[in-house]
């Protein structure tokens, strides 16, 4: 039985209201990239989209999932509450806030280094 239920499904709604983020970025790119709105094509936003979503789905999504699933698999394997039950929930304040902070720059066109390998871009 699972004792930590909230701090599990915190980590599973939070990846996936992350990837819900990611899904409305993606489809915007597939908007901006065709010709139904060719005249309100901007670069700067563009990669901007393309770096916020390639992080998300990159990083954010994946860590968390993993995160929020090692936890329900150690505590069903082990029958055990999870130890550290404080540690965890800031690992998972810890990767919220971050994925923020690193978002800031990104969205604000600060980022030393934006996405460009996509294949829609590359040919």
């Amino acid at each position: 039985m699972l004792t930590n239920k909230r701090l599990i499904l915190s980590h599973f709604w939070l990846a996936f209201i992350v990837f819900g983020a990611a899904l409305v970025l993606g489809a915007w790119q597939m908007f901006v990239r065709s010709p139904l709105n060719a005249w309100h094509f901007n670069p700067e936003f563009y990669y901007r989209s393309v770096t916020a979503h390639g992080s998300a789905m990159g990083y954010v999504f994946p860590t968390l999932i993993a995160m929020g699933f090692g936890y329900a698999i150690t505590e069903a394997s082990l029958e055990k509450a999870l130890v550290g039950r404080r540690w965890a929930w800031a690992g998972f304040f810890l990767v919220a806030v971050g994925a923020v902070v690193a978002m800031i720059p990104v969205s604000l066109g600060l980022a030393s280094v934006l996405y460009t390998f996509y294949p829609p871009m590359v040919g």
